[in-house]
């Protein structure tokens, strides 16, 4: 019988979450082309300064069942962001449309390619995405960002 609990992650299993989001995202079709294989392209706990795709972690990352034999289910709480310079209407609901197909992605289980370490995503539940910032610094780059709870779990030895 797993034991119900709300305890945090620990840091390594955290670390490995980041290490899972960035295999899963590079893994998805909706990535645009010229930020896949690109140096900072796709960049975890980060937006850089130029046109990316970052993956943010939230607060909140738990272990929801621990089992004897070392089993798990965690749920971790992230966003999706992408940057871009869109000018015009037309650019910005292409912007915004390359946000709602990666999460569109991320909730089709069948689609979602292994983890390592013998982890299983279980379920993905995402919203839809909202613009978060205008005109950093002058530049005119948008950042469209949707919001993603994941759960997992790892098998015991």
């Amino acid at each position: 019988m797993p034991e119900e609990i709300k305890e945090r992650l620990s840091k390594t299993e955290y670390d490995k979450v980041g290490e899972m989001l960035l295999e899963l995202i590079a893994e998805c079709p909706y990535i645009p082309a010229d930020l896949k294989g690109k140096t900072g392209g796709i960049q975890y706990q980060s937006m850089g300064t130029d046109k990316c795709i970052g993956i943010l972690t939230l607060p909140g990352a738990k272990y929801v069942k621990k089992y004897v034999s070392g089993s798990f289910v965690a749920q971790v709480s992230f966003q999706i962001a992408y940057k871009s310079s869109p000018t015009n209407n037309k650019g910005r609901i292409d912007a915004q449309a390359v946000v709602d197909n990666i999460m569109d992605w991320l909730e089709d289980i069948e689609k979602l390619p292994s983890l390592s370490g013998g982890r299983k995503i279980t379920k993905i539940t995402a919203s839809s995405s909202f613009a978060t910032v205008d005109e950093v610094s002058g530049d005119k780059q948008t950042v469209f960002v949707a919001n993603a709870e994941m759960r997992y779990e790892k098998k015991g030895a």
